[in-house]
């Protein structure tokens, strides 16, 4: 189905444009960013294919309450893989609609 000139779903105020979407490292996909606040919406079909991908590839986890921040434990088999402490400094970004968190240089 295409959503080319829908109206955004998010804000109800933007417009959808079709583009590729990289949903990780070379798999791109068809998806539509509204023109007013970036949001970027997907078909169920695709969707449904991105889900896939994502169960397949990561663990999902719940944000938890931490002051007035929200964070997103990291699962211990990332943890022993890159060798991270409690207490260790990382760095935490945005790549277009991802999280990026970087440990920091040693």
């Amino acid at each position: 189905m295409n959503f080319t000139g829908k109206i955004c779903g998010i804000c109800n105020k933007g417009k959808l444009h079709q583009f590729k979407d990289e949903v990780a490292d070379g798999v791109h996909v068809d998806a539509y960013k509204c023109d007013n606040g970036g949001h970027i919406s997907y078909s169920g079909d695709v969707m449904g294919k991105v889900e896939a991908l994502y169960k397949n590839t990561s663990e999902e986890r719940h944000l938890v309450k931490a002051g007035s921040s929200v964070a997103a434990p990291i699962p211990a088999k990332i943890v022993k893989m890159l060798n991270l402490k409690p207490k260790e400094k990382v760095y935490i970004s945005m790549q277009g609609n991802h999280i990026v968190i970087r440990p920091a240089p040693a």
